[in-house]
């Protein structure tokens, strides 16, 4: 009686364990072939995405954002001098080795990883939390940031080397940046293609950028997720996006209009190896 109840048992676990691999199998195989979102599509009929889990509506001085299914407000700060002066001042090493023809080099200002959580992952894997490496960049301050974008425009058929000059001429004025935020652009999301960053951004947009090098900082940001052709955001929100893109077009020459990310700064930490203590809090201010 025994062995025949527990070879009942065995039969059905073994039958439960064959269901749950074909069940996981086909899940991951349709999640190859559709939209990776696991509960719900954010896009409208006319092909753009709406973020509602952000509310950029009081910024700069403050966003909100719904974190665990509650609203919170987050003040925004700005990032302290000692991050921009690091920050350009790697750009423009980085412009006179690429105008010395010398090999380019991946840590520094340009590339960060960037850290998202959700309460949901994504249909092909069984991990919530998510690292990428992103191109991030300064924004120009919104007075300065039309006549950029034109000057992009105007000079896109330069030669790479004059277009590096005239980067140059703009990273060395520090008075043209705004130091609230960090943008970057979510190249590889699509309609029926969502990367894990964005998903947990949308769900979640609290996210840690980290920039490798021996000055290393952290930022922790909100991140408000945009698409060029949403017509219900800012010209505030147009000007971030459409610089980020001419930036991306004015080297790359793609002509894709992608979707634009605003990390708006609410926290900084300073993690450089040269620190005490280190992983310190610098912004705001914090007395330890």
């Amino acid at each position: 009686m025994l062995r025949r109840s527990f070879m009942k048992l065995g039969g059905l676990s073994l039958f439960s364990s064959i269901l749950g691999l074909s069940s996981k199998t086909s899940r991951i195989a349709q999640a190859d072939e559709q939209t990776v979102n696991p509960l719900k599509s954010y896009w409208s009929k006319d092909g753009y995405f709406i973020q509602e889990n952000v509310d950029t509506s009081e910024t700069p001085e403050r966003i909100w954002a719904r974190v665990d299914g509650k609203w919170k407000v987050y003040p925004i700060a700005k990032l302290p001098l000692p991050f921009l002066v690091w920050n350009m001042e790697r750009r423009l090493q980085s412009i006179d080795d690429m105008l010395n023809m010398k090999d380019m080099h991946f840590d520094g200002s340009h590339n960060a990883a960037v850290a998202t959580y959700s309460d949901l992952p994504r249909l092909d894997s069984q991990f919530k939390l998510n690292n990428a490496i992103k191109g991030m960049g300064m924004c120009p301050k919104q007075d300065r940031i039309r006549d950029f974008i034109d000057e992009y425009k105007a000079t896109i058929d330069y030669s790479t080397s004059m277009k590096l000059q005239i980067l140059k001429q703009k990273y060395e004025n520090l008075e043209n940046w705004d130091r609230n935020r960090q943008i970057s652009l979510e190249l590889y999301t699509k309609q029926n293609w969502e990367t894990h960053t964005f998903l947990n951004q949308m769900r979640n947009a609290e996210s840690t950028v980290v920039f490798l090098d021996m000055t290393s900082y952290e930022i922790r940001t909100i991140a408000k997720l945009v698409h060029p052709d949403d017509p219900n955001i800012s010209q505030e929100e147009k000007n971030c996006v459409e610089y980020s893109n001419m930036v991306h077009k004015f080297f790359h020459g793609d002509p894709i209009e992608f979707i634009g990310v605003i990390y708006y700064v609410i926290e900084v930490f300073d993690n450089s190896p040269r620190t005490t203590p280190r992983g310190k809090r610098v912004v705001p201010s914090y007395d330890y």
